[in-house]
């Protein structure tokens, strides 16, 4: 069912902050107060290994691959689950990954601790 998604759904390039390579999005939903629901496709080898929170909360459920964040690894099938102002660092995907996400507001970024 992924597969049949990804050829019908709009992706675009997107930078996340301090991170690098740039990922791929495709926008499923935009609700109240800026909370958006999206696809997130991270290429082998995107990393942000700086440490800081985002402003919102944000979930996600990894469909395919792995992403490991703060020294948890979530693979295929896991969740993951982070309130505003929650601190993470070392992020990465070193096989790359497709992950379901949603943040409850703007997707701001505040880096540090």
């Amino acid at each position: 069912m992924i597969t049949y998604l990804d050829r019908d759904l709009p992706w675009r390039g997107f930078t996340i902050p301090e991170s690098a390579p740039d990922v791929s999005l495709a926008a499923l939903h935009t609700g109240p107060a800026g909370s958006f629901l999206v696809f997130v496709r991270f290429p082998p080898g995107w990393a942000r290994p700086g440490r800081g929170h985002y402003a919102c909360d944000e979930e996600f459920v990894v469909l395919q691959g792995e992403i490991e964040v703060s020294g948890a690894v979530f693979r295929a099938g896991a969740r993951g689950w982070f309130p505003a102002g929650r601190e993470r660092s070392d992020c990465r995907s070193s096989g790359g990954a497709l992950a379901l996400a949603w943040f409850s507001g703007p997707a701001v970024w505040v880096t540090g601790g």
